[in-house]
């Protein structure tokens, strides 16, 4: 399994007075640019033998050599689609370049989680309690289903064997948020209706993506709150600098932190 940073996109507004960077994967945070924490977590990380990292030309400047780099396009989905179908193995772990506070540890969580359940595409999210007992006094975007309040994670992992559909799924999905007569030809009106009124279950729209794209689709509850924690403004900065000066000398190695990238055998795809 490769895994593929997206580390494009400009810098947020709210941050473009408090950096020099010249690009957002390149902003500062204790000493190391954001891109550096990310693809450090991602060392050593048992299933992953290779990095790939989409980006913008200062960034891929940037990369250690034992990072593969990809020119980075305007549009997240394409960038997203670039990296997997360049990306080696049947499956791809996507994370997105400003997850700072990742570790192995966070990861794992995912990749064992998805494994477990034997779920082909899926998607990290987290409670809102996880995330407020972790980081208190952020703000973060909550869907409420029957089953709780979630965050999305960001991350996926998709199947080779799917990222035609799935990429269909995604690009119309995108053209399609701000459309809601779209949305509910895409999803149907029932589906709309239950989302609106929160009565809308996990199951409910892990079925309605797995009979879309053709293959069991999932969300993964897990506990480490860091994968939904990115970098939108100044208070999510001094965040992590807190945190990270707090986890002290040892940043990023938990059981699964940097190492060499190893050569493993890709395990057999789960049907």
């Amino acid at each position: 399994m490769e895994a593929v940073i997206l580390a494009g996109g400009p810098i947020p507004a709210s941050l473009q007075g408090a950096t020099d960077a010249p690009e957002r994967a390149l902003i500062q945070l204790e000493g190391r640019a954001l891109i550096d924490h990310v693809v450090d977590s991602l060392r050593g990380v048992p299933p992953i033998t290779g990095i790939l990292c989409v980006a913008p030309p200062h960034t891929l400047a940037h990369l250690p050599s034992d990072v593969r780099g990809l020119e980075s396009g305007d549009k997240l989905s394409e960038n997203l689609f670039k990296g997997a179908r360049a990306a080696q193995g049947e499956r791809i772990l996507i994370v997105t370049g400003d997850v700072p506070l990742a570790t192995g540890r966070t990861w794992m969580q995912f990749l064992d989680g998805a494994a477990v359940n034997l779920i082909e595409a899926a998607y990290p999210i987290v409670t809102r309690e996880n995330c407020e007992a972790q980081f208190p006094g952020g703000t973060r975007t909550y869907a409420t289903l029957k089953d709780g309040q979630f965050t999305g994670g960001n991350a996926f992992l998709l199947p080779r064997a799917h990222l035609e559909s799935l990429e269909t799924m995604i690009s119309q999905a995108f053209e399609a948020r701000k459309n809601p007569f779209k949305l509910a030809q895409m999803l149907g009106t029932g589906f709309i209706f239950k989302a609106l009124s929160k009565r809308l279950t996990i199951n409910e729209v892990e079925f309605k993506i797995s009979k879309m794209i053709g293959c069991r689709a999932g969300a993964v509850p897990i506990p480490d709150a860091a994968i939904a924690f990115d970098i939108d403004k100044q208070d999510d900065l001094d965040t992590a600098a807190r945190v990270l000066r707090e986890r002290g000398k040892d940043i990023g190695l938990d059981l699964c932190g940097p190492a060499p990238l190893q050569p493993t055998t890709e395990p057999p795809q789960k049907r």
